[in-house]
């Protein structure tokens, strides 16, 4: 009897290992959009407009995007320290934002545990949020939100 349930354990283990991929393929690795970067570097020359600049400029500098085929990751801070890590399966939403007539835009991934990952200024927005959806297993339906204020 134990000799049996051993077996089916070792049958049940070996199925999930080969679900398991063995190598991390990189769909996107990128920062910023330096569009975003340009734009505000020329609005910036308003003193209305130079604390949006700061926040483009360490965008640009800091900021590093990563998806790959079994997760998500958001690299920041000065020296890249500041790292978070999630999975697709913990996807409930994925919603875009355009900016600058759809060259760039925010993807907003909400987590199954209600946390709204905010990842600004994204170049192939729209495809990254296909994917982040068709990875996380969810009907490939994009939220797509006009900006709102100005």
């Amino acid at each position: 009897m134990d000799e049996k349930k051993e077996t089916r354990r070792r049958k049940r283990v070996e199925r999930v290992m080969k679900q398991i991929p063995k190598e991390e393929t990189i769909f996107f690795d990128g920062g910023a959009h330096y569009g975003d970067l340009l734009a505000n570097l020329l609005l910036g020359f308003t003193l209305l407009w130079l604390p949006l600049t700061l926040a483009a400029v360490s965008r640009a500098f800091f900021l590093r995007y990563r998806f790959t085929n079994l997760r998500v990751t958001v690299i920041s801070g000065l020296t890249g320290q500041d790292r978070s890590d999630f999975s697709y399966k913990v996807i409930k939403g994925v919603q875009v934002v355009p900016r600058f007539i759809g060259e760039w835009g925010d993807v907003i991934i909400t987590l199954k545990d209600g946390t709204k990952v905010d990842l600004r200024s994204v170049p192939r927005f729209r495809e990254i949020a296909k994917y982040c959806l068709a990875m996380a297993e969810k009907p490939v339906v994009l939220k797509e939100t006009g900006p709102k204020g100005f």
